[in-house]
């Protein structure tokens, strides 16, 4: 497996490459044996990069660069292309980003339209491009409007060297970094182990179609991204630093505003110079819990209200309930898959530990159908279910259970969960009995109850899909197995929930 991935990621880096390859060769029609000793010894550095062999694929693209800079080739857009993939080769393979930003800005200097191939492409690198990108474009604006010096001209009443000497010039002053188009106020305090959220207005003339916050928690070298939320307000994306992120005494993060191909259009921060969060506590709410430099606090959903219903069906092994013998009192057993007719309710509250993590309540309330009324004067030996001379089958079965619930990956619009339940009570299948020796029985055949429990336990998984900031829809299949009288079953239900 990991074979055949290593093979696929290759091939999409060599596709990429080789379309790059294309247009770079017509953008240059320098056709020469020099090249394509340069575009294979790219072909090979890809091919180990992709076997996470960085060294070698450093090396190999090294000697391409060598070979560039002896044969004349330093303006070549193969060149170029060799400085971008050795870029990220530094940034993420060697984890030398300073190295891998100059490499980034030799490639820009050759070409100021270059970019990075899709396939190699992630936030890490999307970051480190566009800061050599600013670097570069800035240092080209700050030659093109500095002034020419003024040389002192000796004068013809006066010896060259009689002249007096020229000030020297004030040293020169970096230009001050653009203003980001992402209107973000810092988080800068924030209490330890507690979410962070964070907002920022990404004005829609920017024209982003991703909208990320990247985190990097205390004692790691990596950003994590997760995608900010538009509201309602479409220019005001939302999200949250999660609470496992800052349990330390600091976390950065920075924001970016990314177009359909990936590529960054804006930043408010950068990883380089990201914005950073004290987490002493020092200024948190009375919840300990930091929105922005204001002190306002952050939103933590607290409470899980939820209503579902649906039906179910399963395995049962045990005695009908209203006909336990036939009417030559021979006991009667029935086992088997079956419903559990006609449909359960499910009722739960619950409270959030963390983003990801439920603990809960549930009912299940089952409402019993289908089971057929039974002459009791003709049921051997009578039983308690006959009551007045009927035997009643029961028409509902009741359980509840203590559920945990466990919210996969990050929080979005449709969201996977894994769940487990135990707890106390019955499940109830409806079973057909056999219509030899069972005159107590209607002439269409006698349906009955067979029950599962009383300690009933199991795991479930869903989806919620998100409606609103308090509203979900969930769906859910929730298997039961219940003990000592034996049952398995598959409860599939559909309901709202209600977050705060």
């Amino acid at each position: 497996m990991m074979l055949i991935s290593r093979r696929y990621r290759y091939a999409v880096l060599l596709a990429a490459f080789s379309t790059a390859v294309v247009w770079g060769l017509r953008a240059n029609a320098q056709d020469t044996d020099a090249v394509q000793k340069v575009v294979e010894l790219n072909k090979r550095a890809l091919a180990a990069y992709s076997n996470l062999d960085v060294e070698d694929a450093a090396k190999l693209l090294k000697q391409a660069l060598d070979i560039c800079a002896t044969e004349k080739l330093e303006d070549h857009p193969m060149a170029a292309r060799t400085h971008v993939h050795l870029g990220v080769v530094y940034v993420v393979g060697l984890k030398q980003r300073e190295q891998g930003m100059e490499e980034f800005k030799k490639a820009l200097r050759i070409d100021p339209r270059i970019r990075v191939t899709k396939a190699m492409i992630n936030p890490e690198v999307q970051a480190a491009f566009a800061e050599a990108s600013m670097d570069v474009s800035q240092g080209a604006e700050g030659e093109a409007n500095a002034p020419a010096a003024a040389q002192p001209q000796p004068s013809a009443a006066q010896p060259a060297e009689s002249a007096p000497p020229a000030e020297p010039a004030p040293p020169a002053q970096p230009a001050p970094a653009a203003e980001s188009p992402i209107v973000h106020t810092p988080v800068t305090v924030s209490a330890p182990s507690h979410p962070i959220a964070i907002e920022a207005q990404v004005p829609a003339s920017l024209g982003a179609e991703r909208v990320a916050l990247a985190y990097r928690p205390e004692g790691t070298s990596d950003f994590v991204t997760r995608e900010m939320d538009p509201t309602e307000n479409s220019d005001l994306y939302k999200s949250q630093i999660p609470p496992e992120a800052t349990s330390g005494a600091s976390v950065a993060y920075y924001i970016l505003a990314q177009s359909g191909d990936g590529q960054v259009l804006a930043q408010n921060g950068t990883a380089a110079e990201p914005h950073v969060v004290n987490l002493s506590g020092e200024g948190a709410g009375a919840e300990g819990e930091v929105g922005g430099e204001g002190g306002e606090e952050a939103e933590r959903l607290t409470f899980w209200v939820a209503l579902a219903a649906g039906s179910g069906f399963g395995y049962h092994s045990g005695t009908p309930e209203a006909n336990r013998t036939n009417d030559s009192g021979v006991a009667l057993k029935s086992s088997g898959v079956s419903l559990s007719r006609l449909l359960q309710i499910a009722p739960e509250i619950g409270y959030f530990l963390s983003d990801s993590l439920i603990l809960s309540l549930q009912g299940r309330i089952q409402i019993v159908s289908g089971a057929s009324d039974v002459d009791g004067s003709k049921v051997a030996g009578n039983t308690s279910a006959c009551k007045g001379g009927t035997c009643h089958p029961a028409s509902y079965a009741l359980a509840a259970l203590a559920k945990a619930t466990w919210f996969v990956g990050e929080p979005r619009k449709v969201t996977p969960f894994l769940s487990f339940a135990a707890g106390a009570g019955q499940i109830r299948h409806v079973v057909d009995l056999p219509k030899q020796n069972m005159t107590g029985c209607p002439p269409s055949g006698c349906k009955d109850t067979v029950v599962g429990g009383p300690v009933l336990f199991g795991p479930g998984v869903g989806i919620t899909i998100e409606l609103s900031d308090s509203f979900l829809i969930v769906a859910s299949a929730n298997a039961l197995v219940g003990v000592p009288k034996v049952m398995a079953n598959l409860d599939v239900n559909l309901g709202l929930a209600y977050v705060r």
